[in-house]
């Protein structure tokens, strides 16, 4: 089973968005940060295939990048998950994993930081603390044996592409 991590796209700055009156939770994505999630997507779609589903933090700014990475997986539904919310506890969606992941093979989760950083670095290495460096609209990519049996310490890393690898 495959794990596809993605950040969020480059969302509005907090404190600009914050004079507005606006919760950050409705922070939308900037222009440039779509086109850019639009320019990874193109490359992804012809390396990652087959993709189920994609889960999504409900915050705007991951809904939004969400919606636009399903564009390149039509066959891809999207779910919302709480506990891909930036203030949840990584082994929250091991859980999630655990019990609604049983029916997929390869899911895209998108979320924020720390919060996908520190569910990567457990999954991998079984530590509660995050050591990847996740920029905005960046990809890791974990193995795991199965979804409904996930469990700290046990995914492997495949891959992990900062957004700059697909230039500017």
């Amino acid at each position: 089973m495959e794990l596809i991590i993605i950040r969020h796209a480059v969302a509005e700055e907090r404190e600009t968005f914050a004079k507005k009156g606006l919760e950050d939770q409705l922070r939308p994505l900037t222009l440039k940060g779509r086109k850019k999630m639009q320019k990874i997507c193109q490359h992804i779609h012809d390396h990652i295939k087959g993709v189920d589903v994609i889960v999504t933090s409900p915050l705007v700014r991951a809904r939004q990048t969400a919606d636009i990475i399903s564009q390149f997986y039509l066959q891809a539904k999207i779910i919302e998950a709480p506990e891909l919310a930036p203030h949840c506890a990584a082994l929250a969606f091991i859980k999630w994993l655990r019990t609604q992941g049983a029916n997929y093979k390869k899911i895209i989760i998108v979320g924020h930081e720390p919060h996908l950083s520190t569910l990567a670095s457990l999954l991998i290495s079984g530590k509660n603390e995050s050591f990847i460096d996740l920029r905005k609209s960046g990809i890791i990519g974990i193995e795991l044996e199965s979804f409904s049996a996930a469990e700290a310490g046990h995914g492997h890393l495949l891959y992990a592409i900062p957004p700059r690898f697909f230039g500017p």
